[in-house]
């Protein structure tokens, strides 16, 4: 982002109903009028001590155990915060007890997963178990482990009849500050949390909230720091796209209505200090069936996240990581349980919002319920996201930005059934009024800069597919992709002791699924690298033109700069390596636009 820049982000969506003979959608997001500034920790995501998939093994294995590949998806993924040990679960877990399966993630394995993924960890204690106890999991976060942990919660809707341990309101009110004095005996910095039924609603319990909130905060609300909610809007097994994107509409009254009462019984001070964490949200609220797998549920997530953080949802936490559930073959994790895993398309909405919404948000409108819009800005960038809850018909979407002149080149990203977070050729037409055609069941997400911003070269790379013609097999982190993964020490290396002298040929490919301009390469070259190579453009693959020659390669960390070109596919095409056990090696390689 430019020193000086500004962005705005603006997201649409779209429900599953047809809308005959729409008119064009008028969408207006005014920059001037800033709702609120997004937690840092607002996005979020649960995570399970019965997730035996993260840390198979035992405590002192667990770095040669844990599964890295859904550790690196995780933290790629933009999530901020991790909730453990899961939902209802946490009422029914001793976190210390001899007798918990080695198999499951426990809370070295929980804090260790929090540190390498650079997420806040956030606990749900047993509310049947002691406050000794529970202060004594705040002292061997903090003493013992050496990560003191800052969010804790006690009891997991103990509101609903179905938890282990419901009572009174006010009997868990009289719990409660023996938990939250226990603890913060320990450490008198953490935030401790009581969750709440959100307007007494939800599909199980219906309108019998016991007036919950109210009686909660009237019998310890100077004890409370932080207020959590859940939102599950659909009962299981009668699931149906177009409630599912309704419900959206519910959250928001229910939430808002939530706010006012805090303020009626606590007063606007404390209504205003707490902290509103939605702790738990996916489409149905059990059993999870086919619908979880579908894109409208990614669709209705993206809306959540876009409402919550416009009515001032400090926080919010997705269930969950790993979930599936065969009987109704649904899957409420985002990254799929059978051990590839395959990020689901309510994954990609969070790196989508993480990347591009910035951190403040401001006010949008639509004049049709068929497309949704949220918008924030960073410094100089704004953000539009559009969901289109349409699934059978796009729509035109006319543009009016207030308070913000924009470049006329805007950046574009997607997810629908077909495209899952992909980025879209540039608009070169962005203006304080502009037109944009958001397709049938999608959300889209336009990145806009001031037009007084000096914009920075973006570095294309990542956007590509990298391919070589062999790699090393002697290291975990020989293949190609490792050169456009941001680590360097990672990274690609050719086939091992195929010449001792270095003389042989080899090439790393980048190959984008649309064309890019660029105008420089910057190749950060490992121990070995190309002495002798070409830099060659293609559009197809097959049929190559060299747009740079280099003769003397001496490796270290080198640009190479030229005319701006246009391609789907670059390679670096080398005609002689150094000397090594691999002839070439790259680090990392960026191709800036113009």
């Amino acid at each position: 982002m430019a020193k000086h820049g500004f962005t705005l982000v603006i997201v649409v969506f779209a429900l599953a109903v047809h809308f005959a003979n729409a008119q064009t959608v008028r969408v207006q997001v005014d920059a001037s009028t800033v709702l609120r500034s997004l937690h840092p920790l607002f996005y979020g995501v649960n995570t399970a001590r019965w997730d035996e998939s993260l840390f198979p093994g035992p405590t002192d294995e667990m770095l040669l155990t844990c599964d890295r590949d859904a550790i690196a998806k995780l933290k790629a993924s933009g999530v901020r915060l991790l909730k453990y040990p899961g939902g209802n679960d946490a009422d029914h877990y001793t976190w210390n007890s001899p007798n918990n399966d080695a198999s499951e993630m426990d809370t070295d394995e929980y804090l260790m997963l929090c540190r390498e993924t650079g997420a806040e960890p956030f606990i749900t204690v047993n509310f049947n178990e002691s406050p000794e106890l529970a202060a004594e999991w705040v002292r061997y976060c903090k003493d013992v482990r050496g990560f003191p942990v800052k969010y804790w919660e006690v009891g997991d809707e103990q509101w609903g009849s179905w938890a282990k341990g419901h009572s009174t309101p006010e009997d868990y009110a009289k719990k409660y500050i023996t938990f939250v004095k226990a603890m913060k005996a320990v450490d008198p910095t953490i935030k401790v949390a009581t969750n709440v039924a959100l307007g007494g609603w939800s599909p199980s319990l219906g309108s019998k909230s016991e007036g919950w909130t109210a009686r909660v905060m009237k019998a310890a609300g100077e004890y409370v720091d932080m207020l959590t909610i859940t939102f599950y809007p659909q009962q299981w097994g009668k699931e149906n796209d177009d409630t599912l994107l309704a419900s959206v509409k519910t959250y928001r009254e229910l939430f808002l209505r939530l706010r006012q009462e805090i303020e009626r019984v606590a007063g606007k001070e404390k209504a205003n200090s707490v902290l509103y964490i939605n702790v738990g949200y996916n489409s149905v609220n059990h059993s999870g069936g086919p619908q979880t797998l579908q894109v409208v549920n990614a669709l209705w997530a993206a809306d959540m996240i876009g409402t919550m953080a416009e009515i001032g949802t400090n926080l919010g936490v997705y269930w969950a990581v790993h979930n599936y559930y065969p009987p109704r073959n649904g899957d409420f994790g985002f990254l799929s349980s059978e051990g590839s895993n395959t990020p689901r398309y309510n994954y990609y909405v969070f790196p989508m919002f993480a990347d591009h919404f910035g951190k403040a948000v401001i006010a949008s409108t639509s004049s049709d319920n068929s497309i949704a819009v949220h918008a924030g800005k960073s410094g100089k960038a704004l953000s539009i996201f559009l969901i289109n809850r349409d699934k059978n018909a796009g729509r035109e979407v006319d543009v009016s930005l207030k308070k913000f002149v924009p470049q006329p080149k805007a950046h574009v990203w997607i997810l629908d059934e077909k495209r899952r977070y992909e980025r879209l050729p540039d608009l070169s037409n962005a203006s304080e009024k502009f037109s944009f055609n958001v397709p049938p069941y999608s959300l889209i997400a336009i990145e806009c800069i001031a037009q007084d911003s000096v914009i920075p070269p973006l570095n294309v790379a990542p956007l590509a597919i990298a391919t070589a013609s062999t790699f090393s097999t002697i290291g975990a982190h020989f293949q190609p992709a490792s050169a456009l993964d941001g680590k360097l020490y990672t990274k690609w290396n050719s086939a091992a002791w195929t010449k001792s002298n270095g003389e042989e040929q080899q090439w790393f490919q980048l190959t984008w699924p649309t064309q890019q301009q660029y105008s420089s390469v910057r190749i950060v070259w490992g121990d070995t690298y190309a002495t002798q190579f070409y830099l060659e453009v293609s559009d197809e693959g097959t049929q190559w033109r060299p747009i740079k020659e280099i003769t003397d390669g001496k490796g270290g960390t080198v640009e190479y700069s030229f005319p701006i070109t246009s391609s789907t596919c670059l390679r670096m095409n080398g005609k002689r390596g150094s000397k090594g056990i691999s002839a070439y090696s790259i680090r990392e390689i960026e191709v800036y636009n113009k």
